[in-house]
C-alpha cells in the first residue's frame, strides 16, 4: 500500500473513533485502549467483494439485527510502516467524514491477531459501476443528480483538507436499490490530508481516472476534479475519454489528453455538459475548474429536461448500424479491461507476498513478472 509523499510531514489529527482491539494483542496498529472482539458484537456473513488487502463481507449486529458491511484488512499484507500508517489514516479520515449524507458511515473498528475490521453501513444498491454495466449510460438528468451529490462530497473533502485520490464508479455506492437512491462515497484507502498550496507526489489512483499531473509530478486537490470529470464523461457516454489496451497505454492516453466527443452519443448531449467536461479535464491543474466551480456551473444548476435521443428502432443505414454495434461492444470491452487490470493487480499482490516469504528464488519466472 503506497503512501504518496508530501512536501511537509503532517501529524494525524486526533479524532474520536469507536476503535477496539482484542486484549491479547501486544503489537497493534490501532492506537486504542478499548478492548473488544468483533465477533462478540457482529456475525460475519457472505462476501461482497475483495481488494488488494482484504475482503468485504456482510455483517449483522447481534444486538440490533442491523445489517452492515465489514471490510477486513489482512495484517500480513501490511508489510511496511507506511502500510500500517495508511490504514490508520483511512480510519481517521472516514471517522472525520462520517455523518456526511454522501459518505459511507464508519460505525466501529476492531483489531485482532490477523485483521483490522472496519464496520460500515451497508449500501444495498451496490456500486455505481454495476449500474453502468447494466444501463450503458445515464440520461443527462439522471447523471446530473448523481454527479451533483458526488461533487458536494468532493467539495466537503477539499474544504477540510482531504483529497480522495481514487474517485471512480467502483467507489461510489448507491445507498438503496431505489432508482432515486442517494450515492455514498467509499474506500478512502488512498485518501490523505493536504495543506493549502501543498503538492503531493507519488503515482496513486486507478488507470482510467488518474490525472496527468499525478503521472508526471506534483499534484493537489485538482486531481480529484479530473477524476470526477472522467466519471461525468462515462456517465453521459458509457465510455472512458482516454483509452488503451494496457495500463501503460491508458497512462499514455491520459498524458496526451486528446479529449474527443464522438457523434454517437455526444451529438445528443447538450453543449453545456460538454463545456463542463472540458473544464474538468483541462490538463493545466491551475486552470481546471475547482469543485465549487463545478457545482456553480450552469449545467449543474439547470434542471430543464433535455431533448431525448432518436428512438433506437428508427430506420438506420448500414453505417449507422455499425456505429450502434460499436457502441454496444465497446462498454463490454471496457468491462473486460477493468477485469484484466484487476487480475494484473491480483497477480502483483500474490507475487509480492511470495517474495516476502522468500519463495520466489525457486521460481525465476515469477521474479521476472514482479520486476
Amino acid at each position: 500500500m503506497a503512501v504518496a509523499k508530501s512536501n511537509s510531514s503532517r501529524d494525524l489529527l486526533k479524532q474520536p473513533c469507536n476503535c477496539y482491539r482484542v486484549s491479547s494483542l501486544i503489537q497493534t496498529i490501532l492506537d486504542t485502549n478499548q478492548s473488544s472482539n468483533l465477533k462478540d458484537r457482529y456475525a460475519l456473513g457472505e462476501q461482497l467483494g475483495w481488494g488488494q488487502f482484504g475482503v468485504i463481507r456482510v455483517c449483522t449486529d447481534k444486538m440490533t439485527g442491523e445489517r452492515l458491511a465489514c471490510k477486513s484488512i489482512a495484517k500480513d499484507r501490511l508489510v511496511t510502516s507506511d502500510d500500517a500508517r495508511s490504514v490508520r489514516l483511512e480510519i481517521e479520515i472516514m471517522t472525520r467524514l462520517s455523518g456526511h449524507p454522501n459518505v459511507v458511515d464508519l460505525k466501529a473498528v476492531y483489531e485482532d491477531e490477523d485483521y483490522v475490521h472496519l464496520v460500515m453501513e451497508l449500501c444495498a444498491g451496490g456500486e455505481l459501476f454495476h449500474q453502468l454495466e447494466k444501463h450503458g449510460r445515464f440520461s443527462e438528468m439522471e447523471a446530473k443528480v448523481l454527479f451533483r451529490h458526488l461533487m458536494q462530497v468532493v467539495l466537503y473533502c477539499h474544504e477540510i483538507g482531504v483529497v480522495h485520490r481514487d474517485l471512480k464508479p467502483e467507489n461510489i455506492l448507491l445507498a438503496t436499490k431505489a432508482s432515486s437512491s442517494p450515492i455514498k462515497l467509499a474506500d478512502f484507502g488512498l485518501a490523505t490530508y493536504i495543506n493549502p498550496g501543498q503538492n503531493l507526489h507519488g503515482t496513486v489512483g486507478s488507470p482510467f481516472y488518474i490525472a496527468p499531473e499525478v503521472l508526471t509530478g506534483g499534484y493537489n486537490q485538482a486531481a480529484d476534479v479530473w477524476s470526477a470529470g472522467v466519471i461525468l464523461y462515462i456517465l453521459l457516454s458509457g465510455m472512458p475519454p482516454f483509452w488503451g489496451k494496457t495500463k501503460s497505454r491508458i497512462f499514455d492516453a491520459v498524458r496526451a489528453a486528446d479529449l474527443r466527443f464522438p457523434s454517437n452519443p455526444w451529438d445528443w448531449i447538450t453543449e453545456s455538459a460538454k463545456e463542463l467536461v472540458r473544464g474538468m479535464l483541462c490538463t493545466d491543474p491551475s486552470q481546471r475548474l475547482t469543485a465549487q466551480q463545478v457545482l456553480d456551473h450552469s449545467w449543474m444548476k439547470d434542471d430543464t429536461p433535455c431533448a431525448e435521443e432518436p428512438g433506437q428502432f428508427e430506420e438506420q443505414s448500414c453505417e449507422e448500424w455499425d456505429l450502434d454495434a460499436d457502441r454496444h461492444f465497446l462498454p463490454s470491452l471496457w468491462n473486460l479491461q477493468h477485469l484484466a487490470l484487476y487480475l494484473i493487480d491480483f497477480l502483483s499482490v500474490a507475487v509480492a507476498i511470495l517474495m516476502s516469504w522468500n519463495f520466489l528464488p525457486l521460481y525465476p519466472q515469477c521474479q521476472a513478472l514482479h520486476s
